[in-house]
């Protein structure tokens, strides 16, 4: 099976439109509230290579479960 370069650049563009929506909901409705919370600063090239590798390891996941044509494996 081969992924082309401009099927992973569309799922990026639609990651990346999906997630800078303001209206997202966390997943955890009950955030803990005593625990501190670790600041981490990344560069932008850093977080641009975590997004894609993110994006890439979920496009593969859905590709595996569902297959090219979108129908669901058995």
């Amino acid at each position: 099976m081969t992924i082309l370069p401009s099927q992973i650049n569309d799922m990026l563009r639609l990651y990346s439109r999906f997630s800078s929506n303001n209206n997202h909901q966390p997943d955890d409705p009950f955030p803990a509230v005593d625990e501190p919370q670790d600041v981490v600063d990344i560069s932008t090239e850093a977080k641009k290579r975590q997004i894609q590798d993110e994006t890439r390891m979920e496009v593969m996941k859905k590709i595996k479960e569902t297959g090219i044509v979108g129908k669901e494996r058995l």
